[in-house]
């Protein structure tokens, strides 16, 4: 290897080798990331003065992330979410003419691919790409029936990172008909220190978003943004006023026609020195703004809580397997589900 790969912990656990790697450029830009959950544990960026930031939410070790606590109250820091984002009502649906039962771990929904998703399977590392725009491709193979869904599916994630950016595809496919909706779960705070995000702004390109019942399960009903708490077509600050208390825990549908890769979103700090860009292949973003962030001690023994972070979690149309309007999330044998988000940062 290169300097622009490295392993820097290896633990096993349970017969599996979990792996932390740092991906370097030679702008400075680092991405640390684990084959445990594909997760991001830290994105280091430089800002307008070129000083680098760590921007994500997480933890300095991986141990910590199989705290009790922490899984107790867990948030899904910088995970992949699989095999379903977000919920699916009622925990069933409709797949041909069977009903199927995926876990129910959020009341009576399933809740991103259910009690053991994506977020917490250990990733086969399959190939290590170490050049000047280093990247990492990780593998899972979810067995026939795990977590109540059909087929064995084989899931790809690649992540890889450029000078002020990265990026990740992922692709997948299945030996017999099932749903899958993927994404991924970083938390970002674009600020220098990660107290409140409710001074930085976001900027969402969607002139709908999509209603919510009690449980937070999508309706099928597209509500406009206009002249409403909804509206980010415009720069808004990420924690509106209004708001203070809830956040933001909403569906966005992204002002596009098809499945190019297209802006959908952007992000600034607080003092204007770090601009953030999100394109994606994908037809809605998930604006959260992190109200049940548990209070824990992150990196650099920082304490987090409620408006620690952010997310843009880029995927398909939440509970689409139960509202037939919406595009179909049903992945069949011979296709292969694929999809690309980019973040830039200047």
């Amino acid at each position: 290897m290169s300097n622009n790969i490295k392993i820097i912990k290896e633990l096993k656990k349970e017969g599996h080798s979990i792996c932390v790697f740092e991906l370097t450029c030679a702008d400075g830009t680092s991405a640390t990331i684990s084959n445990y959950g594909c997760t991001i544990m830290k994105l280091l960026v430089n800002d307008k003065n070129g000083k680098l930031r760590d921007i994500v939410l997480g933890f300095d070790t991986i141990e910590e992330y199989f705290g009790k606590y922490y899984q107790k109250n867990y948030p899904y820091f910088g995970t992949v979410i699989g095999r379903y984002a977000n919920r699916i009502k009622g925990g069933l649906f409709k797949l041909d003419n069977t009903t199927v039962h995926p876990t129910k771990n959020k009341g009576n929904n399933t809740l991103h691919g259910g009690a053991a998703g994506f977020d917490k399977k250990v990733w086969d590392v399959i190939e290590l790409n170490d050049t000047q725009h280093p990247s990492i491709t990780m593998q899972y193979i979810s067995p026939d029936g795990e977590e109540g869904f059909p087929g064995s599916v084989t899931t790809r994630f690649t992540f890889s990172l450029l000078p002020a950016s990265f990026q990740y595809r992922i692709e997948a496919d299945s030996n017999k008909a099932t749903a899958v909706n993927l994404t991924y779960h970083p938390y970002f705070n674009l600020d220098k220190n990660h107290a409140s995000v409710g001074q930085q702004k976001a900027k969402i390109y969607a002139s709908h978003w999509l209603e919510q019942d009690e449980e937070f399960c999508v309706t099928g009903k597209l509500i406009p943004v206009d002249r409403s708490h909804y509206d980010f077509r415009d720069w808004q600050p990420v924690v509106q006023q209004w708001n203070t208390e809830e956040g933001y825990d909403q569906t966005f549908v992204a002002s596009k026609n098809n499945d190019s890769l297209s802006i959908v979103a952007e992000a600034l700090s607080s003092d204007e020195t770090l601009h953030m860009q999100i394109l994606s292949t994908q037809p809605v973003v998930h604006f959260y703004t992190g109200k049940w962030i548990p209070a824990v001690i992150g990196k650099n023994k920082e304490t987090y809580g409620p408006f620690s972070g952010y997310c843009f979690e880029t995927h398909s149309h939440p509970n689409a397997v139960n509202i037939p309007d919406f595009p179909d999330s049903i992945l069949r044998p011979g296709e292969v589900c694929k999809q690309t988000t980019i973040y830039k940062f200047k």
